[in-house]
């Protein structure tokens, strides 16, 4: 029988980051304060269809809180409201980020989409009323 052979392995190489610039790495934002907004951006995501679940939703919703016009132009962002509509804390958490520029490097939506934002926000919050989720309390301990 042949003996073993071992052979060395190069440790791996980590660079230490904080919890906020690991988050801005995998969102694709700028890791540092005056990083170029155009060598650091993520990429354009291709253009989503609006789906029948989320056309059904929109529907089922009262009229005059209906995003239709951010369904029309988002369908992406419109999905994704329909898929978090029933996660209460990610829903709100969702809808904010939509509202506050927190890159300080968005141009924003149009008022009309952001009409139907906000009316959509204060419908869930209507339906929603305690604003939290019963996993809200796990997401804090960590």
């Amino acid at each position: 029988m042949k003996p073993l052979e071992f052979t060395t392995v190069k440790p791996l190489e980590f660079t230490i980051v904080s919890v906020e610039e690991a988050r801005r790495a995998l969102e694709g934002e700028p890791t540092k304060p005056g990083a170029s907004k155009f060598t650091d951006r993520r990429t354009r995501t291709p253009q989503e269809p609006l789906l029948d679940v989320t056309r059904a939703w929109v529907a089922s919703l009262p009229e005059d809180v209906r995003p239709m016009e951010l369904a029309r132009q988002f369908p992406r962002i419109a999905n994704r409201l329909r898929q978090l509509w029933k996660q209460v804390a990610r829903c709100e958490e969702y809808m904010d980020d939509l509202l506050v520029d927190r890159r300080g490097t968005r141009n924003g939506f149009p008022p009309k989409i952001v009409q139907e934002v906000e009316a959509l926000r204060e419908y869930h919050a209507l339906l929603y009323p305690s604003g939290r989720s019963p996993w809200d309390h796990v997401e804090e301990a960590k």
